[in-house]
């Protein structure tokens, strides 16, 4: 899911917009007469601007994809990374712990 959000949906969004707006255009035209005979599907295959779509779908993947790397959590430059562990039978997500906490709940390891 997080992979449809953050790189296709971007990909995506110019062309459906254009798409979306070339559908309204059709309508309206059509309604008020002023020659819409061409259909919506005829309409989409004249002179439709792919490299333009494209290039701002990819424009806006990489600023959502650096977006999010900036505004992701990170630790302190001295915490350790504890990772997923079950506890009582619950899955405890991994986290980053001070140093000193991540020492003492540290899982014996079996020798």
């Amino acid at each position: 899911m997080r992979v449809f959000l953050t790189i296709v949906l971007p990909l995506l969004a110019p062309s459906l917009l254009y798409i979306a707006w070339l559908f309204l255009r059709s309508r309206t035209a059509s309604a008020q007469g002023d020659g819409g005979e061409a259909s919506f599907v005829s309409r989409l295959g004249d002179n439709v601007p792919w490299l333009t779509l494209v290039l701002s779908g990819a424009v806006l993947a990489i600023g959502v994809t650096t977006t999010l790397y900036v505004i992701q959590p990170t630790g302190d430059p001295d915490s350790v990374y504890t990772p997923p562990r079950m506890e009582n039978g619950r899955i405890l997500p991994g986290e980053m712990r001070p140093r000193e906490e991540a020492s003492d709940a540290a899982p014996a390891v079996p020798e």
